[in-house]
């Protein structure tokens, strides 16, 4: 074969995005690019480059950095998603606290909630009502520090009866040396009951009480 009809170089670099797949299968198949197939392409340029003019040495370094990078990120993904998920079967059974204001009263008689205040309060007040917005109880915890905090109620209402078990909320209300109020972040303490994997934003937590389903990020503190 003369060197007239002698395939020029090409370089074939990976397209920005294009994924890797360790499985044959996904060859083709969404923009998925398989291990099999970048050592394929590789090779055809090899085979196939002007022999006057070779694919340079750093060209060639190039293009298994990308796929070397790119196999990387892969493995790396797959690790953080394991280990996440077996992070989160850890909280089963366990309570956590979550971004809401929910108070959930057991069956013992007891209920604890948790919040953030922004800076250290001078007093700080935390009025728990019922499912019908209506105050039946107000915690005094006096001066309190930054950072995060716990309480607990006991149940009972202003007048001192013991309210039914069930879900409530509390509002917190803090203030500084000077009178001025406190930025106060409020944390729901409710128990993991079960967890669900696989989804695209990595593994849900089931909550007890009805409350919604959050994911392993939203948790403040484990209980």
């Amino acid at each position: 074969m003369s060197l007239s009809t002698t395939m020029p170089a090409t370089v074939t670099a990976l397209p920005m995005g294009t994924q890797l797949s360790s499985s044959a299968s996904a060859s083709g198949t969404n923009g998925v690019l398989s291990e099999n197939d970048f050592l394929q392409l590789l090779t055809a340029q090899l085979e196939d480059q002007d022999p006057l003019n070779p694919v340079s040495p750093s060209d060639f370094a190039a293009e298994l950095a990308q796929f070397s990078t790119a196999t990387g990120v892969q493995s790396l993904n797959s690790t953080m998603t394991t280990n996440s998920g077996m992070q989160a079967t850890s909280l089963v059974g366990q309570n956590v606290a979550v971004p809401g204001n929910a108070l959930v009263l057991g069956q013992n008689g007891t209920a604890n909630g948790a919040f953030s205040l922004s800076g250290a309060a001078k007093d700080v007040t935390v009025a728990i009502a019922n499912s019908a917005g209506e105050v039946v109880q107000a915690v005094d915890l006096g001066p309190m520090g930054a950072g995060n905090q716990t309480f607990s109620w006991n149940g009972q209402s202003i007048g001192g009866t013991t309210l039914a078990s069930g879900t409530y909320s509390f509002n917190v209300n803090a203030t500084s040396a000077g009178s001025a109020a406190v930025t106060a972040t409020s944390y729901s303490v409710v128990p993991v009951t079960s967890v669900v994997l696989g989804g695209q934003n990595g593994p849900q937590l089931t909550l007890g009480d009805g409350l919604a389903p959050v994911a392993l990020s939203a948790v403040q503190q484990i209980y």
